[in-house]
């Protein structure tokens, strides 16, 4: 694999994808365990995604430049980011900061190892198809924010988007929802469009960098729990987000012409 890591094809990496995601996973359940021993719950999945990160990055010859980490230093926030492709967990990994909880959909929980770690890591599962309880789940982690002192990770698309296009799709409320209710800020993390480097259509893997930028938090305290107060709010961080894709984009396509 060490040779391979570099001349490696589409089918390859993915296989080392999907092993890399299998061993993080078993290494979750065990830190999942073990951790809360030793009062450090809020290292287990910064420890499985460190461990991640830096397992697939080098095998796969991909890194992550972050701008912005700073924006990171909240204790209580809710975390929303552009959702591309599989890879999103990747690039999720490199810049997921501690005591942070994830928000997926229910049907993860299933999933042998990594829905157990999830369960175990304190994850918060969403019934995308029963409304009702997706709300009620959510004003759960609302709560949790607090009780437990954590920010949350959601990808507000809800979806994969299309990765081929500068854009994002429209965004679900509930991410903005969490965070007025919470009263905490949300805090947009937009990952660079990497079309040009893995795409599962036309079968394209190959190694490179990708930028990660965090933006400034968006303080939510003064906000009403309305929807049309949740409606603007989840527009102004969607707009924000589309137009730091484009900037990253297009800052990206003028590198490239320099070399």
């Amino acid at each position: 694999m060490v040779l391979y890591r570099r001349h490696g094809g589409y089918y390859y990496r993915s296989v080392v994808c999907v092993m890399c995601l299998a061993i993080c996973a078993f290494y979750g359940v065990i830190a999942s365990l073990l951790l809360p021993l030793i009062n450090r719950a809020d290292l287990i999945n910064y420890s499985v995604s460190q461990f991640y990160y830096n397992l697939l990055g080098f095998l796969v010859d991909i890194s992550v430049t972050i701008e912005g980490a700073e924006n990171l230093q909240y204790p209580k926030s809710v975390l929303v980011c552009n959702h591309q492709s599989s890879m999103d967990i990747f690039f999720m990994a490199s810049v997921f900061p501690k005591a942070t909880s994830v928000v997926a959909k229910k049907a993860l929980k299933y999933y042998p190892f990594l829905g157990w770690f999830m369960t175990l890591s304190n994850a918060i599962f969403l019934d995308r198809k029963n409304r009702d309880n997706a709300i009620k789940e959510a004003r759960q982690a609302a709560e949790d924010i607090h009780n437990k002192n954590i920010s949350v990770w959601l990808f507000p698309e809800g979806t994969r988007g299309h990765a081929s296009k500068i854009d994002l799709l429209p965004f679900k409320k509930g991410a903005f929802y969490m965070a007025v209710q919470a009263g905490v800020p949300i805090v947009p993390i937009v990952v660079e469009n990497y079309y040009h480097l893995y795409d599962s259509k036309s079968k394209r893997f190959n190694s490179g960098k990708v930028r990660v930028r965090v933006l400034p938090p968006v303080p939510t305290k003064d906000i009403a729990e309305d929807s049309a107060s949740v409606d603007k709010l989840a527009t102004h961080v969607r707009e924000d987000m589309i137009k730091t894709l484009k900037e990253l984009a297009s800052s990206s396509s003028l590198s490239a012409k320099d070399e």
